[in-house]
Formats: structure tokens, C-alpha cells, sequence
């Protein structure tokens, strides 16, 4: 949860630091297809030929990919993240960012993760897609509606024996997607709510989000502010940062956008 070794994802740490993550071998996960809505096909074609939409990027010197918080120190097995869907100003660049919540990623070479893709597309248009992802298997996109000001709603949570429960729901329209996945040997040694720039380059161009606030962020029911070793992490492209993390108060933080 995304050069880069996959969603989402990672290689955080905060803003001015560098993670040097161990390298470790995939999990055993269970496959699905990726289905992609045509809903979709503006926010694939960004990936086509570059694996799954979302990827673990490490983080390099002063290129990352993830805004947002992680906690670390403690296994894992559930978390939690609300956000209200934030509306695109198109006008500076086409570009995809990611909102979501999930497990692992920080240190670890999985992901499981589930959460929304905002898309500007290159003719200026807006698209969200809904998707759930356990890296290194392909995001699965969903098509469920979704518009600008509908609150998410997002859990992972595991039985710690490698089965998995992704839920995403939107309160706002009246749906709910649930998702049973299993993961083998996964390290489940973080805790993520995230801000994630997709695409096939190193740092991808950002879309203006202007602001997102995330609400009801826990792991394992306890407030991320207290629920672990908290590590804030921000977009950044060769010493410019994209995105700024407001202050994490008990279950609740914003991340502001900054830069395309």
C-alpha cells in the first residue's frame, strides 16, 4: 500500500528522514483478478505496463510517496480511518491520489489496504474509484459511486492468522463493499492512514486536493495518537514537498496539498 517496488507503497519515515526498509520476501497471498470498471479506465491507463496501480516505493533520499501517519512498535491487527472525499482542481495537472487506510508497509514488504483513488484526468475531467488491494496482488477497482463531500469510511482487520476483513463505505450514497482476503506471513508491524501519489514515475504529479481531514483513526481501537511509535510521512519530489501533515490529535488529523 503503491525506482519503486510497488500501491502503495512506502519507504516512510518522517518528512526529513530516510527508512532504509529491510528487504523481505513476498507473502503467500490469495489472488483475485483486477477488475476495472470503465469508470476506471482514465486512472489504469497511467499504469498500464508498469504492474499493479498501486506500489511500495522506498523511500530515496528526498523522494516519497506516502503523506499522512503510520504507528509502528506492536503488532497490528486492526485499523481504522474516516475521511470526507475532498473535491479536484484540475486546472494545474492531470495526476491520481490515493486515500486510504491498511496494514503493513512501513517495514514490511505487504500491504493490505483499502480506500479511494481521486483522479484528474488529462482533459480536466474528475473520476473516484473505489479499490481494495493486498500487495503485492493487483488492486481489484469496484464501482460503486462515489462524489466530492461523501464521507469514507475504511477498516482492515485481521485475525492475525492471515485472514482478512477490507471494508469501504459510504455513508454519504448508501453503500458498503466487504472484502475476505487472505494474506500468509505477513509482519503486520504497522498501522497506516494515507496520502498516496500514484503513477508510473519516480514522485508522479500531484492533483490539488486542496485538503483532506481524516477522523476515527485508531489502530487496534486506540487512538493513533497513543496507539504505537507515531511516524509522520509527506509527499516530497527532490526536496519539495506536495503535501504537509496537520497535527495528529488523538484520532484525527488534515493533510494539506502543497504542490503538483
Amino acid at each position: 500500500m503503491p525506482n519503486q517496488a510497488s500501491a502503495c507503497l512506502l519507504a516512510l519515515g518522517l518528512t526529513a528522514t530516510a527508512l532504509a526498509a529491510p528487504a523481505l520476501a513476498a507473502p503467500a497471498l490469495a489472488t483475485t483478478a483486477l477488475a476495472a470498471p470503465a469508470s476506471a479506465t482514465s486512472a489504469l491507463a497511467a499504469h498500464a505496463g508498469q504492474g499493479p496501480a498501486h506500489r511500495l516505493v522506498r523511500h530515496k533520499g528526498a523522494n516519497n510517496s506516502w503523506g499522512g501517519y503510520a504507528v509502528t512498535g506492536g503488532t497490528f491487527h486492526t485499523v481504522t480511518g474516516d475521511w470526507t472525499v475532498p473535491a479536484l482542481d484540475c486546472s494545474a495537472t492531470a495526476g491520481d491520489i490515493s486515500f486510504w487506510s491498511g496494514l503493513d508497509g512501513w517495514t514490511s514488504s505487504s500491504v493490505e489496504q483499502i480506500g479511494l483513488d481521486a483522479v484528474c484526468t488529462k482533459n480536466g475531467a474528475v473520476q473516484y474509484n473505489p479499490w481494495v488491494e493486498m500487495y503485492p496482488a493487483n488492486s481489484i477497482y469496484f464501482t460503486e459511486t462515489v462524489k466530492a463531500g461523501d464521507e469514507m469510511d475504511s477498516s482492515v482487520t485481521t485475525n492475525g492468522s492471515g485472514s482478512f476483513t477490507l471494508v469501504l463505505a459510504d455513508p454519504t450514497q448508501g453503500w458498503t463493499k466487504t472484502y475476505t482476503k487472505t494474506a500468509k506471513s505477513v509482519a503486520l508491524s504497522s498501522a497506516e492512514v494515507i496520502v498516496e501519489a500514484i503513477g508510473s514515475q519516480t514522485i508522479p504529479p500531484c492533483p490539488d486536493f486542496h485538503q483532506v481531514q481524516f477522523t476515527d483513526v485508531t489502530a487496534d481501537g486506540v487512538p493513533f495518537a497513543s496507539a504505537g511509535t507515531v511516524n509522520s510521512t509527506n509527499l516530497e519530489r527532490s526536496g519539495t514537498l506536495l503535501t504537509q501533515d496537520g497535527t495528529l490529535g488523538g484520532t484525527a488529523f488534515p493533510v494539506a496539498w502543497l504542490h503538483a
